[in-house]
């Protein structure tokens, strides 16, 4: 484990999509592109199929891949002799949304509808509920071991990531939320290599300061999760990702500023994970966080861990 914590570039991400926005699912300016590299959703714009797909159902399917498999690797290249920017990443991870997997608007235990006689019903099409989605698609998490590392992979001027990367986001994302965080982990069993993690954001209470929520996740919630962790033997490894975001900063986004903190739980297997949100640890665990947080919400993703150099 590093001395110090290391210092995080949290990206929440909105999938590449060619239906109408949805509240804050709308288009970043030169993001959600076409094949000419123009946003679809701009005014001007023509040509308004997505430069990932023509094809709208399969849109969650292309943006999956392309993420993990297209634009992984380029984060990963050392592009020329010149490349300074690829070796500064500590660890990298894709964490990316799991449909099927629990989320805050569809918590387990699950319950089958049936009619008033607890019986299954015989019209089921009539009783589909609205698909209620998340607000975000998934996480990307960037590590280095000190903010001049991070200030200088970012650099959007003349190189790789403002020249290369950048325009590669615009293929798969429409959105996205960014800040930037401490990474201090309170439980670690086997570090980051587990495949099933479960993502919850936390907007601090209004009457709060941000360095007051701080205090009190970092300190008696924290404490609370290792003690449930160590109980019931099904948390794998819990990390709180602290925002620490200044309006200053040359990577400040208002968007991602507006949540505090990400916990980043992981779990053997999905089966653990919903075992654990139905019990009554957890249940603690969601009444403490009222005491200190007006929203949080989660979901479950697929943690592809691409770099990890922080052994």
């Amino acid at each position: 484990m590093p001395a110090s914590p290391l210092v995080v570039l949290n990206v929440l991400v909105i999938r590449a999509d060619s239906q109408p926005p949805e509240g804050h699912r709308r288009a970043r300016p030169r993001y959600n592109v076409n094949r000419a590299g123009a946003g679809i959703e701009d005014p001007e714009a023509r040509d308004r199929t997505l430069a990932l797909t023509d094809r709208p159902q399969l849109e969650w399917e292309a943006f999956d891949e392309y993420w993990r498999k297209i634009h992984g690797p380029k984060i990963l290249h050392v592009d020329g002799p010149d490349d300074r920017q690829t070796a500064l990443l500590a660890y990298y991870l894709q964490q990316h949304r799991i449909p099927g997997g629990p989320t805050s608007e569809r918590a387990p235990p699950y319950a089958a509808p049936l009619d008033a006689g607890s019986r299954l019903v015989t019209d089921p099409a009539a009783r589909c509920a609205p698909y209620s989605r998340p607000a975000w698609d998934g996480i990307a998490q960037l590590g280095f071991r000190n903010r001049g590392d991070l200030a200088a992979f970012f650099d959007v001027g003349p190189g790789k990531y403002g020249q290369k990367i950048v325009p590669d986001e615009a293929v798969f994302i429409r959105g996205f939320g960014v800040h930037v965080a401490e990474e201090h982990v309170v439980v670690e069993a086997d570090r980051r290599q587990h495949p099933v993690v479960l993502l919850k954001t936390h907007v601090r209470n209004p009457e709060l300061t941000r360095a007051q929520f701080r205090g009190r996740w970092m300190a008696e919630h924290a404490e609370r999760v290792r003690r449930a962790a160590t109980a019931g033997g099904l948390v794998r490894r819990y990390a709180q990702l602290v925002n620490v975001s200044e309006p200053g900063d040359a990577l400040y986004d208002a968007v991602g500023d507006r949540i505090d903190g990400v916990g980043a739980m992981s779990f053997a297997n999905m089966n653990d994970v919903e075992d654990f949100l139905a019990s009554d640890a957890y249940a603690e665990l969601r009444a403490d966080e009222r005491e200190f947080a007006s929203e949080s919400a989660y979901f479950t993703a697929l943690n592809y861990l691409i770099r990890d150099v922080t052994a």
